[in-house]
């Protein structure tokens, strides 16, 4: 591993134990067994490596979701499959949704440059939903008048399932089958609920 990916994992493993602000890039740099100097080599600032952290969990993640949907037969295979997908990438990427959920309510200025590249991503993954709505609308596995609408539902169900699981409540319940059976009442053909969303 080069020093680079060092200085990222170890800032990463830091920054969701302990917090952003909380860690110093001097423990980052004892931590990846590099010299200080070599940490601002690679980057400007702290600032820097988490961008990056962020940039590269967010390329993986949209890549990733990409490669699942092409693989589901229809619309509503592929809202399950970007529901079911989301639990699994969260809880194999748990150190970076940490990170993600104690260092977003902090980004209040819409030109900062991390928030803008969460807000790119929020963005792509309800375009990846609406694409899957429109789909299905068009196989038939979807009955849905309000496409974006929908999306916006269906993302705001996912983000919420993620915050639950990350909580650490050992009396959080399992819920993404439960999403997963909910969107299909609600956007099925002949669904008890299809009409009304």
């Amino acid at each position: 591993m080069g020093r680079k990916q060092a200085i990222i994992q170890s800032a990463t493993r830091l920054f969701a134990q302990k917090g952003f602000a909380e860690t110093s890039t001097a423990e980052i740099a004892e931590d990846a067994g590099v010299a200080h100097g070599t940490l601002f080599y690679h980057f400007k600032n702290k600032r820097g490596i988490i961008h990056e952290i962020f940039s590269m969990a967010g390329d993986v993640y949209l890549r990733n979701l990409k490669s699942v949907l092409a693989r589901q037969n229809n619309g509503m295979e592929g809202i399950e499959a970007i529901i079911r997908f989301n639990e699994n990438y969260s809880r194999d990427h748990i150190q970076q949704i940490r990170i993600f959920q104690r260092f977003f309510p902090d980004l209040g200025n819409d030109a900062d440059p991390e928030k803008m590249l969460l807000d790119s991503l929020k963005q792509q993954v309800i375009d990846l939903i609406r694409k899957s709505l429109e789909t299905g609308a068009a196989d038939g596995s979807i009955a849905c008048a309000k496409i974006h609408e929908t999306a916006d539902v269906i993302h705001s169900l996912i983000f919420g399932i993620t915050h639950m699981n990350l909580m650490e409540s050992a009396d959080t319940p399992a819920l993404t089958e439960e999403a997963i059976a909910f969107c299909r009442r609600a956007l099925t053909p002949g669904g008890q609920d299809c009409q009304r969303v």
